[in-house]
Order: C-alpha cells, then sequence, then structure tokens
C-alpha cells in the first residue's frame, strides 16, 4: 500500500462519531502525520480500532492506556490537545 492511500485511510479512520475526537484526532493527525515515526503510526492505528467511548476514556486517563507505544501515542494526543 501506498504512503498517500495508507495516509488517506487513517485520515479517514480518525473521522469519529464524536465532534470533539473528531477534531482532536483529525487535527493531530493533519498536524503530525509526516514527522511521526513508523512505530507511532502504527500504535494510532491501533488506537483508532477501538470505538470512541473507548479512545475517550483512554485519552482522558479515566482506563489504563495499555502498552508502551499505545501510551506514547496517548500521551502525544494529549499534549497536542493542550497546546491548542
Amino acid at each position: 500500500m501506498s504512503d498517500s492511500s495508507s495516509s488517506d485511510r487513517i485520515a479517514w479512520r480518525c473521522r469519529r462519531g464524536l465532534l470533539e475526537l473528531d477534531l482532536w484526532l483529525g487535527g493531530f493527525w493533519d498536524a503530525h502525520r509526516a514527522t511521526l515515526q513508523p512505530n507511532e503510526t502504527a500504535a494510532l492505528e491501533r488506537l483508532l480500532t477501538l470505538s470512541d467511548m473507548e479512545i475517550a476514556d483512554r485519552l482522558q486517563g479515566r482506563v489504563p492506556v495499555g502498552d508502551a507505544e499505545l501510551a506514547a501515542i496517548v500521551q502525544c494526543l494529549q499534549h497536542f490537545r493542550a497546546a491548542k
């Protein structure tokens, strides 16, 4: 799969039913897609397989994130939001 189609797929997966998540994830992807390392992109893709509420719970610290790579991308997302 080409980088462009992978990037488009992730952008589409960032679109969520909850507007807050849609803006948060989509904004993060738009701002950071060119600079994310492959392991960070893979962790983001894994996060995006979760439901909106599962993502929100992890981003807001209500439930454990999971493995170290997932925790790192969640932390990046939290810092992105705090900086806005």
